[in-house]
């Protein structure tokens, strides 16, 4: 495995270049500059870090034993050390008594950007895995749940726990955004959650649940800490809870339709629970079957009379109550009342009536979300 690349070795020449002002190359495991203060240098063979590779030790080079050696200047070259085994060299150059002092902590601080780039290796490989899972578990693939649970297994996830969906959407969405979100809540998601990115650029982090009070606080601060490194808005959907891993491409989808609605008819909010909207979710499924029928013709009237056709939402979202309509409307009951009959008159339904109102709902549903 190729633990030091062109990159990395150049990132630990510059930040080390930043504290000590004395040139520094990096070396690979076949003794070649592949990172330098002294740009020209590298590609160039050094003798002196082969010497150091070859016995695992550091070593001093002065003026003379510079003179032997093919591609070295004065200094100090030390091996990098990576689970107790030398991946490479770096090297000071200076006159050794100059920059004795210096050599461990350059090395150390060589080896400390190797690890930190490790892990960070492995954290991105752990994320990949991860959103590969989440994806296969919210689109009902055809992966079996042996193999699903075994790949979950690698991770320490057990997929026999109950969970359920939860999307957070950016505004504007986009994939920078969705990954400042994801590297946002990395370390504040439960252990047991997983967390991946759609291709439609959305946030699914699958949850277990837990009480509705501490749910909603839980989920706030998740949706604070997004929209603090985005900068920005972040919408949230949440599903439905899943019995088992079958049910999450349902849960998925429950948490989709949540946020469509929820932008639709509740823009104020910005959390939306697929329970607020299952009634609307029916009347939509429902209508979408005949939507190409001539029985939604009765609502076309409205759709040219926006005064009616909001005084027919707020009716609706009022419950008919007539006093909270008119205190919303800024109306007189008398106005409210030659208003519905008007609606009555122009597309036949009575508002007054629920079966009637149930079918104006609908086809109003229909037409704002189309």
């Amino acid at each position: 495995m190729q633990f030091l690349t062109t990159d990395l070795a150049q990132e630990m020449v510059e930040r080390t270049m930043r504290i000590l002002d004395k040139n520094i190359n990096v070396m690979n495991a076949d003794g070649v500059i592949i990172g330098s203060g002294e740009r020209n240098r590298i590609g160039q063979k050094h003798d002196g870090a082969r010497l150091v590779l070859t016995s695992g030790n550091s070593m001093e080079i002065d003026h003379e034993a510079s003179l032997h050696l093919e591609g070295v200047r004065r200094g100090i070259n030390l091996p990098i050390c990576f689970r107790e085994q030398v991946v490479g060299v770096i090297g000071i150059t200076g006159e050794p008594e100059d920059i004795r002092h210096h050599a461990e902590l350059v090395k150390m601080a060589a080896e400390l950007v190797l690890e930190q780039s490790f892990l960070l290796e492995r954290v991105q490989w752990r994320q990949r895995i991860e959103s590969e899972i989440v994806n296969q578990l919210i689109s009902d693939s055809d992966v079996g749940d042996h193999q699903l649970k075994n790949r979950a297994a690698w991770l320490g996830m057990d997929l026999d726990k109950r969970r359920m969906a939860i999307i957070f959407q950016p505004v504007p969405s986009s994939e920078d955004a969705v990954h400042k979100m994801m590297h946002a809540i990395q370390y504040d998601k439960n252990a047991e959650d997983l967390l991946g990115m759609t291709f439609r650029h959305e946030l699914v982090l699958l949850r277990q649940p837990i009480s509705d009070h501490f749910f909603k606080h839980v989920v706030g601060q998740l949706q604070r800490t997004m929209e603090k490194a985005v900068g920005g808005q972040v919408l949230v959907g949440i599903g439905t809870v899943a019995a088992d891993i079958s049910q999450l491409s349902l849960s998925f989808e429950h948490a989709r339709d949540s946020l469509r609605l929820g932008k639709a008819l509740d823009p104020e909010e910005s959390i939306y629970f697929f329970e607020s909207y299952q009634l609307e979710r029916l009347l939509i499924t429902a209508g979408a079957v005949e939507e190409n029928s001539s029985w939604v013709d009765f609502y076309k009237p409205l759709t040219q009379e926006a005064e009616l056709a909001h005084t027919l939402r707020i009716y609706i979202e009022e419950g008919g109550d007539l006093q909270r309509i008119v205190d919303r409307l800024f109306i007189h009951r008398n106005t409210l009342r030659y208003r519905l009959d008007k609606i009555q008159a122009l597309t036949g339904k009575d508002p007054r009536h629920v079966k009637q109102l149930m079918e104006l709902y609908m086809v109003q549903l229909m037409s704002h979300l189309s």
